[in-house]
């Protein structure tokens, strides 16, 4: 590592609520739009969008959140600003009612059939998502 660059990231998990986690880590793991990746300490700044899953902060102790989609950037520093619709802890995590709103959504999707160019089909599938990641964030 270069002399200078910081070996933690200062990672700040924001929805327009207020703040969910603002924290110090060694490692951010997040779902992006192109797949899951690994933010470590030192890395070049960047911006990305996010889909709906689980971001990880952390390895030692590792926190799990559920997220919706959004963004998260990377500045020259090593902060991390996670910006997202929604953002909720694991252990927070209500799983029946993931669960029902999972098969709620999906079956109001069904009845779409082919994929439309509409706003109420892309907001049934970010209902989808967002049930998605909450199962999947208790699931890990």
């Amino acid at each position: 590592m270069a002399s200078g660059l910081s070996t933690i990231l200062g990672v700040n998990l924001v929805t327009p609520r207020g703040v969910v986690a603002h924290t110090d880590a060694d490692s951010v793991q997040a779902p992006g739009e192109l797949g899951e990746f690994e933010l470590l300490p030192g890395h070049i700044p960047m911006l990305t969008a996010l889909r709906p899953g689980v971001l990880t902060i952390g390895s030692k102790p590792r926190a799990r959140y559920a997220v919706s989609s959004g963004y998260l950037r990377v500045d020259p520093q090593g902060a991390v600003e996670i910006l997202v619709e929604q953002a909720l802890p694991a252990k927070e995590v209500d799983l029946d009612l993931a669960k029902k709103e999972l098969a709620t959504a999906e079956a109001e999707l069904a009845k779409w059939g082919e994929r439309p160019l509409d706003g109420d089909y892309v907001t049934l599938q970010d209902r989808v998502g967002w049930a998605r990641a909450r199962i999947d964030a208790v699931a890990h």
